[in-house]
């Protein structure tokens, strides 16, 4: 059940970007969400926590369609996405999946990696165009890693990495954002320095976003909306909310 709702919530159709409807989610015998009600707006920073196992991580995948949930309803910006993903609407989402660092042999540069996200649309087979490579640098610099562009992207750091996987889905021209723990691997200096460029997508280019995060401060100093999950919401509401420290020690400890 939740237990709390956002008070700034928008109730407009036309600022939904996610409608989840009673969705469960079930893996043989094993129940990994259950009775999911959830709606995401236009521009909203999100952060879910929970402890593990609690379908975080299948959450955001059901969202996208990698997941097909057993009952419910999934609309994406209005469009019932229960049977298959508009390609207009499957575009203007970007998933990146918990981190998994580039062996440093891996051959190809920060700007090649970019530059596969304005595939998305287009194809894998389409030919580089200035204007795909000029989108690219910009995007670059949007992330404060233009420096980098011939780097091999094994030779970064993870910090640095999360930021050219993020800048590859704003390269696809993603309108949301969904982060499997993007901060998980790395060192406190780098970890805040992706939460706030998260901050700064969200601010000043009003990107959606929604993270996982184990770490409860960070999201609290970053986002204005935490979902406690552990199969079922057990809170949906603000930051600034007395209840949310009760919710957050029943369900982690």
């Amino acid at each position: 059940m939740n237990v709390s709702k956002l008070d700034n919530q928008q109730s407009s159709c036309d600022d939904t970007v996610v409608c989840l409807t009673d969705i469960n989610v079930v893996y043989g015998n094993y129940v990994a969400l259950y009775n999911i009600n959830l709606d995401i707006y236009k521009g909203e920073f999100i952060g879910i926590c929970g402890p593990n196992g609690s379908g975080k991580t299948t959450l955001l995948k059901t969202i996208i369609g990698l997941v097909k949930p057993l009952t419910g309803e999934i609309k994406l910006y209005g469009d019932n996405i229960s049977e298959k993903i508009p390609k207009e609407v499957r575009f203007k989402f970007g998933y990146v999946p918990q981190f998994a660092p580039y062996d440093k042999n891996f051959p190809a540069t920060v700007k090649d990696v970019v530059e596969m996200g304005t595939y998305a649309k287009a194809g894998l087979f389409k030919r580089i165009t200035d204007k795909d490579r000029n989108k690219a640098f910009e995007i670059l610099k949007l992330v404060d890693m233009e420096h980098f562009v011939e780097r091999p992207i094994g030779h970064l750091s993870g910090g640095q990495q999360q930021k050219i996987m993020i800048a590859q889905a704003l390269a696809a021209e993603a309108e949301v954002l969904l982060l499997d723990e993007p901060t998980s691997a790395l060192d406190f200096r780098m970890t805040e320095d992706v939460m706030e460029l998260l901050d700064f997508l969200n601010h000043t280019h009003k990107i959606t976003i929604v993270t996982i995060n184990h770490n409860i401060k960070l999201l609290r100093a970053f986002t204005k909306r935490i979902i406690c999950l552990n199969k079922m919401i057990s809170y949906d509401g603000p930051t600034s909310d007395p209840n949310l420290d009760d919710v957050i020690n029943k369900i982690f400890y």
